[in-house]
């Protein structure tokens, strides 16, 4: 179903983004590229330089694969200091990782304590998740987590997907989208209001994913252009 766009989109779009309507959004990168018709969120480590781009948001996060720095409480330091500057919109990403060496018990203390900054300073957190979406589940129910939680590079099954979504969560979808059949079924079961698309660190661009989501959902691409910038200024309160 088409969404009607207000003039509070069009001023986001062409007085904040500079950007012709509707931008693309990838919500999550790892590369600044050419972003002339995009909105990224550039995923950063904390102490990253942040400059003021437009088009450009960001995210700051520990990783799970970093967990077992030798300064943590220095990382957290700086990752507060980020989470105060008006261009980092998100906490991330962040999360946990069953298929790395670091015990999953030093990783979820660093993960709470990146949730901790996510509610102090409101900023949605993006989610890293390999074979811990029992645990993730668990973390969320039980504190009550009413922040949203962006699940990023989505492949698992219909049942999580549902179960994260009536949480509260949004699932991003990336590279995998192209080929995996199985994926594609699972995303075009789900609301549009709950999703999200990326590129993450391959070198694919935005419009491709774009292209093949409107083709499995049976969405003409501007419709779903309008449906996932609807998500964007949901998600991060931007309007």
């Amino acid at each position: 179903m088409k969404i009607c766009v207000n003039q509070q989109y069009l001023y986001f779009c062409h007085k904040i983004l500079n950007l012709p309507v509707l931008p693309y959004i990838n919500i999550h990168t790892h590369h600044l590229n050419d972003y002339s018709n995009v909105c990224i969120v550039l995923s950063i480590n904390p102490g990253e330089q942040i400059t003021n781009r437009e088009a450009v948001f960001y995210s700051v996060g520990i990783h799970p694969w970093d967990s077992n720095l030798t300064d943590v409480p220095s990382a957290i330091h700086e990752l507060e200091i980020s989470a105060s500057d008006s261009n980092v919109i998100a906490i991330g990403e962040t999360g946990l990782d069953r298929m790395i060496e670091t015990p999953l018990s030093i990783q979820e203390d660093v993960f709470q304590k990146q949730l901790q900054i996510a509610e102090k300073y409101n900023k949605p957190v993006i989610i890293h998740c390999v074979k811990c979406f029992s645990e993730l589940i668990s973390i969320r129910k039980k504190k009550s987590i009413k922040l949203p939680w962006i699940v990023h590079d989505f492949r698992k099954n219909i049942q999580i997907a549902e179960d994260l979504i009536a949480l509260g969560c949004y699932l991003s979808f990336g590279k995998a989208l192209l080929t995996d059949e199985k994926l594609q079924t699972v995303f075009r079961s789900l609301p549009m209001n709950k999703l999200f698309l990326e590129t993450d660190d391959s070198d694919i661009k935005i419009e491709e994913l774009y292209k093949k989501a409107s083709l499995v959902k049976g969405l003409n691409l501007e419709d779903l252009k309008e449906e996932l910038f609807s998500n964007f200024t949901t998600c991060f309160n931007r309007i």
